[in-house]
C-alpha cells in the first residue's frame, strides 16, 4: 500500500489509496503480474488498512515509502482498463493508461489479521483474528490511540 493522496477538486474534498495489486493469471505462469490500483472507496480503505503493521504508537508502519503489510491480503478485485486522452499546457494532446478499480472482496480464509484491543494497543501488542473467525474491520483511520485535536493532522499515520 501507498500513502493516502488527496486533494480538492470542484466537487469538494477527496482521498485514494493506491495500492498494487499482484496476481498469477493461471498457476503455469512463472512471474507474477503487477498493477497499480486506487480506490476512493472508504470501505474498501477500511478492509486494507486492517492488515497493516502498525508500531507502538499505533500508526501504520512505513518503510522505504510504502506501508508494510502485518499479513497477506488475499483478495479477489476487478479492475478495467482503457486509455485516457487530454491537453498537455503546452498544446500537445497525450494519451496514459486509466486502470479502474470496479471490485474489491477479501477472499474469506485468509491469513490472520491484526486488529487492536484496548489492552494490546496500549502495551504495543495485537490480538489476532484466527482464520474461520468473523473478521470485525476496524475503521480506517484506526480509532486507536485517540488523537487529540492539538496533536497534529490526525492522521494514523
Amino acid at each position: 500500500m501507498l500513502p493516502v493522496e488527496s486533494g480538492t477538486s470542484q466537487r469538494g474534498e477527496w482521498k485514494t489509496m493506491p495500492f498494487v495489486f499482484e496476481y498469477f493469471e493461471n498457476e503455469n505462469q512463472r512471474y507474477s503480474d503487477k498493477v497499480l490500483l486506487k480506490t476512493f472507496d472508504t470501505n474498501i480503505m477500511a478492509q486494507i488498512g486492517a492488515y497493516l503493521k502498525k508500531g507502538p504508537d499505533g500508526k501504520a508502519v512505513m518503510e522505504n515509502g510504502e506501508y508494510v503489510l502485518a499479513a497477506e491480503l488475499k483478495c479477489r478485485v476487478g479492475f478495467g482498463h482503457s486509455v485516457k486522452s487530454f491537453d498537455k499546457s503546452d498544446g500537445t494532446r497525450a494519451n496514459v493508461n486509466d486502470v479502474r478499480l470496479y471490485k474489491f472482496e477479501v477472499v474469506s480464509g485468509t491469513a490472520a489479521v491484526p486488529q487492536y484491543t484496548k489492552q494490546g494497543q496500549q502495551q504495543g501488542q495485537y490480538r489476532q483474528v484466527q482464520q474461520g473467525q468473523q473478521q470485525v474491520v476496524p475503521p480506517f483511520p484506526p480509532a486507536f490511540p485517540p488523537v487529540p485535536p492539538e496533536a497534529g493532522d490526525g492522521l494514523p499515520f
